[in-house]
């Protein structure tokens, strides 16, 4: 077999190969769960970003079979899940800055 590029084993100090195929399983659920939950968008606003990142999204999309599942839900779960995670760090950064920006 031959090993991944990223490979859980490496990280299970035990070497029981049990003990990694459950903490992937844990990792993929809750990866589930967090991503690849569709959504209803709702009122939309185009964003810029490089066609390749597109095109690498619209594919994992596609891989991950999900039904309802779009690009727009998926990146909507990526980005909501990334502020929640740094909100301490955007709030500070926000009072640290001295621009006023319209809504």
């Amino acid at each position: 077999m031959t090993k991944k590029f990223c490979d859980a084993n490496t990280f299970v100090k035990s070497g029981d190969p049990s003990v990694a195929d459950s903490a992937l399983e844990r990792k993929v659920k809750n990866y589930n769960s967090d991503y690849l939950t569709p959504a209803n968008v709702g009122a939309r606003k185009g964003i810029f970003v490089p066609r390749s990142l597109v095109d690498k999204l619209l594919k994992l999309v596609r891989l991950y079979d999900v039904e309802d599942l779009t690009v727009g839900a998926y990146v909507t779960n990526i980005l909501v899940t990334h502020l929640a995670a740094n909100r301490e760090a955007i709030n500070e950064l926000t009072r640290r800055g001295n621009k006023t920006v319209p809504v």
